[in-house]
């Protein structure tokens, strides 16, 4: 059984590595392990490099015992599904598609493609007005920066505290009501902040 030479080698709140057998390690059986594992509740980060397998995770929302048995259950199923054996290599692709795949010219894409994105951003705030002839950043640049640095904020919080907002503030309201009155505080500083002054 391939779980018994999955071995603990480091164990803090939050984090675990563990040594994973070669079998595991190969990249099919490799890429379906971190993707299960990051479907586990209370998961926010899986790396596997060469045998070493790294969990970061939640305590509140998944304990250790809890996800041993996530890979316990993850390494059976793949075990049983017969992908963990050698099968011959695969042909190489073709040139022209191994570099479209490289790490460079992915990274290229990426940049290509925030940088469409941007102008696009740019072409909505134009059209309303924002950026061209007596636009929000030329009447008041200094109101207009605090409220972008605001929305940015917001957008940062939200993305951050996500998790523990549907996860616990949602389910236990009274047990976290000083997050939500910060919550509810800083959404009447912002809706304030927007209103025109008199």
């Amino acid at each position: 059984m391939l779980t018994r030479k999955i071995i603990l080698r480091y164990r803090a709140p939050g984090h675990v590595r563990f040594q994973l057998p070669p079998q595991l390690c190969r990249p099919p059986a490799a890429q379906e392990l971190v993707a299960a594992l990051r479907q586990v509740d209370g998961v926010y980060r899986v790396r596997l490099g060469g045998n070493k397998l790294s969990i970061r995770y939640h305590e509140p929302f998944v304990s250790f015992q809890e996800l041993a048995r996530h890979l316990h259950r993850i390494v059976t199923e793949l075990e049983r599904s017969g992908k963990l054996e050698a099968r011959s290599p695969a042909p190489r692709r073709p040139l022209l598609a191994r570099v479209k795949g490289s790490r460079p010219v992915l990274w290229i894409r990426n940049q290509l493609q925030a940088l469409r994105e941007t102008a696009t951003a740019f072409g909505i705030l134009a059209r309303r007005g924002v950026l061209g002839k007596g636009g929000a950043i030329i009447e008041d640049p200094r109101k207009f920066a605090f409220e972008f640095a605001n929305d940015v904020l917001v957008l940062y919080l939200i993305k951050v505290h996500w998790h523990r907002i549907v996860h616990d503030w949602l389910p236990h309201p009274v047990r976290n009501r000083y997050n939500w009155a910060a919550v509810f505080y800083l959404t009447y500083l912002l809706v304030k902040s927007r209103l025109p002054k008199h």
